[in-house]
């Protein structure tokens, strides 16, 4: 899923918050704070990540705290995690110590199969 050797990858540090839309043509690493929905290929939500707002991509692994929708082909909830909000995904896995309030719908077509072109 999440490869820490991607070259492709923005950042958003610990230390910036971005209120807003974000598209994202790459895959997306959130180590700071994001008040605003989120479009990318793959998100890795960090230790130290926050996000309030819907989620729509390929594949996410959150770490730190998300508040919203996640709409996606792979979820990943590692443990530490927090997530409050509903989750649209064809695979699910939830580790333990990972706190989860929402719902859960499976979907064979959930993700953005062609986020590239559609962030343009």
């Amino acid at each position: 899923m999440w490869d820490e050797n991607k070259k492709n990858c923005s950042v958003i540090g610990e230390d910036l918050i971005v209120t807003g839309e974000i598209k994202c043509k790459s895959d997306l690493m959130v180590e700071g704070q994001v008040e605003g929905n989120i479009s990318c290929v793959s998100l890795l939500v960090g230790k130290s990540g926050r996000i309030t707002g819907d989620i729509n991509t390929d594949d996410v692994q959150v770490e730190g705290r998300v508040h919203g929708m996640i709409t996606s082909r792979s979820v990943e909830l590692k443990d530490g995690c927090m997530l409050e909000g509903n989750i649209s995904s064809q695979t699910l896995s939830i580790h333990h110590g990972a706190e989860f309030t929402g719902s859960v719908r499976h979907s064979k077509d959930s993700g953005n199969q062609n986020l590239k072109e559609a962030a343009e």
